[in-house]
């Protein structure tokens, strides 16, 4: 073959697109690494958003679950599981904690500041802690070392004696409990705030041991008490008659003349019951509960027991309710306690009794609360040797046969408001402003 030979500029003609297809390559290398910079920045960016928000969602569980239990009147144990013998509920462990004082019981909010109950969160299943209060030092829900998303509550007073701050720290997965002192284990952490402020069930109590909405009749040998003196004694409040038996005695406070104690023919009470004469509009429950009865049924404070107009099974159904931890009773059926002995309620821990179709009682029975009947007729109420420390109120008319005593209680009736109440959020007070310092329990500070 013959050999051909190129010249040398046309053999060095491939050097330039070489070059080129270099400076080419180097170009693309530089804006994928540039590109691949702002993948991986976006890639972090993402993942702490998410852990960001995943705390921030495990903070606002714990606000709900802390709201829910503080509004369930079941009594709890040290796992938070209700229905046991503990006698003692969320919101009186943590945040009226002075219900069962020995000495000054109050049922004012004073929450225990150093205790922290919590949940860790496994998918649809939660596991809770609820330690018992501490004498000194603080106590920290235990929840084991499983690697999981968590939450834990604390509380502090405010400047309202019927209100508490909820202070809520969440925490992405991590060995220990999510606490303000061990946030910092845990790749993410968000801390909220808000106040609870009690609304009452009872939001003005009435100013009298006994309130009828039509006549009162009492008789047999029956006392009726008041010697409050911000109600000035006021024995019985009737919105027509008033009559009385032989064998009734009053008791009001010294130097009240018994006509200004027995208030008959009150025209605010005769208007509302002129207006509703069938009680169904829940006109005279609403001068005082500030309700209707289907919305206080619907509480969740608010135990209702069906069936309970035989004497014979109503005062067990009662008790079990009361021992579970329920201190507010709907009766639509009517209440019925016959043959009893020993108390329901007390001062510093009372009950609401609210029926809609009237109230008998007859036996050695001492009930500390107040009494309401929705029942449009008259009511046989008080017979038997019972004492009924608080109030009593009917929509309609009310009689009395037999022996015992109604004694109006200013302190029950204060009880029922507190104990009975829900605890609802402040608006405009959650904030998400919320620091821990390093003292242990750590001081914290929300604004």
């Amino acid at each position: 073959m013959p050999n051909i030979t190129f010249p040398m500029h046309e053999r060095q003609r491939g050097a330039a697109t070489l070059l080129v297809t270099m400076v080419l390559l180097f170009s693309t290398s530089i804006v994928m690494l540039y590109l691949n910079r702002s993948i991986l920045f976006e890639q972090k960016t993402s993942a702490n958003q998410m852990r960001s928000t995943m705390a921030l969602e495990m903070a606002e569980a714990g606000m709900e679950w802390a709201t829910g239990m503080l509004n369930t009147a079941y009594d709890i144990n040290a796992n938070c599981a209700f229905l046991t013998t503990t006698n003692i509920s969320f919101r009186r462990k943590y945040v009226q904690t002075r219900w069962n004082a020995a000495t000054n019981p109050t049922s004012d909010v004073v929450p225990a500041t150093t205790t922290y109950p919590g949940c860790k969160v496994n998918g649809n299943t939660t596991t809770c802690n609820c330690p018992a209060v501490p004498t000194s030092g603080s106590a920290t829900a235990a929840l084991g070392t499983e690697v999981l998303p968590g939450f834990t509550a604390a509380f502090s007073a405010t400047s309202d004696p019927e209100a508490v701050r909820i202070i809520v720290t969440g925490c992405t997965a991590q060995v220990g409990t999510c606490t303000p002192a061990s946030a910092g284990n845990s790749d993410a952490t968000a801390t909220i705030s808000t106040i609870l402020k009690l609304r009452p069930l009872l939001r003005a109590a009435p100013a009298a041991p006994l309130t009828c909405g039509t006549s009162c009749m009492v008789g047999g040998s029956y006392n009726i008490v008041n010697q409050d003196v911000a109600t000035s004694g006021i024995l019985v409040n009737a919105g027509t008659a008033i009559t009385s038996g032989p064998g009734t005695s009053y008791t009001s406070i010294p130097g009240q003349p018994g006509a200004n104690a027995l208030v008959g023919n009150d025209a605010s009470l005769s208007a509302i019951s002129s207006a509703d004469p069938t009680c169904s509009n829940s006109s005279m429950f609403s001068a005082y509960f500030g309700s209707t009865i289907a919305q206080y049924a619907a509480s969740p404070m608010t135990k209702t027991i069906a069936g309970c107009s035989s004497a014979s099974s109503c005062g067990g159904l009662v008790d079990t309710a009361y021992n579970d931890g329920w201190r507010s009773f709907y009766f639509p059926d009517g209440f019925a306690r016959n043959n009893s002995s020993g108390s329901l309620g007390s001062v510093s821990d009372p009950v609401t009794l609210v029926s809609a179709a009237g109230f008998d009682v007859n036996g050695n029975i001492d009930i500390y609360g107040m009494i309401f009947s929705n029942d449009a007729n008259v009511n046989d109420l008080g017979t038997g040797t019972a004492n009924i420390h608080g109030a009593l109120v009917t929509c309609a008319g009310y009689k009395n046969n037999g022996n015992g005593t109604l004694e109006y209680n200013a302190d029950v009736l204060n009880g029922v408001r507190r104990s009975t109440g829900s605890l609802v959020r402040v608006p405009g007070s959650w904030t998400d402003r919320c620091t821990a310092s390093s003292a242990n329990p750590p001081l914290i500070t929300c604004n």
